[in-house]
């Protein structure tokens, strides 16, 4: 009988098929739903992330896969590759967790793709407020929020935005900021 093919052996090729099918599923909500795990309390207006977030933890679930055949696999230059992979596909969890933006009462919150910790932002620190219509290229509207030190945080009025976007004019002009509505370019 071969070799490949024993009941502990058969497990790696179990756990890949299930991170395999997992990734794909987890790929749309995963870092969503941790997102709203780690900041959904009492003063949340919106929690915000980035579709790149949703690819990288996607294509961790298929490295994390692929690592588990990999163990499934006899040899020490299959165990080695699938340690190697393992180790690359950590990197991208990581990223892909660690961005997003979030508006509270309180203060907003953004960490970009790369960054290793968040900015923290009062909304006293906005300088300007952007509405930018949709269009024939663009079937939603973004809201833009430019911050004083020059970073701009794009917030799509999409569904859970737009039920929040009462709250977040008043806090707008609450702090002396009005936004202003423009086409997109």
């Amino acid at each position: 009988m071969n070799q490949e093919f024993h009941e502990g052996n058969m497990m790696w090729i179990v756990l890949s098929v299930i991170s395999f099918i997992s990734a794909i599923i987890f790929a749309f909500v995963g870092p969503n739903l941790l997102h709203y795990m780690f900041f959904s309390y009492g003063d949340i207006i919106v929690i915000q992330t980035p579709v790149i977030s949703n690819i990288l933890f996607g294509i961790f679930g298929v490295l994390l896969s692929l690592f588990f055949f990999m163990m499934y696999k006899i040899g020490k230059g299959y165990k080695i590759t699938g340690f190697v992979v393992l180790i690359v596909s950590i990197p991208i969890l990581v990223l892909s967790v660690t961005n997003y933006s979030v508006l509270r009462e309180e203060k907003i919150l953004h960490n970009s793709l790369f960054s290793v910790t968040s900015t923290e932002y009062q909304w006293s620190d906005i300088e300007s407020a952007v509405l930018l219509r949709q269009n024939d290229d663009f079937d939603y509207e973004t809201l833009v929020l430019n911050m004083n030190d020059g970073e701009d945080l794009p917030f799509l009025r999409n569904g859970y935005v737009i039920s929040a976007f009462p709250k977040i004019d008043g806090m707008l002009q609450a702090n002396g900021v009005i936004f202003t509505s423009q086409e997109r370019e």
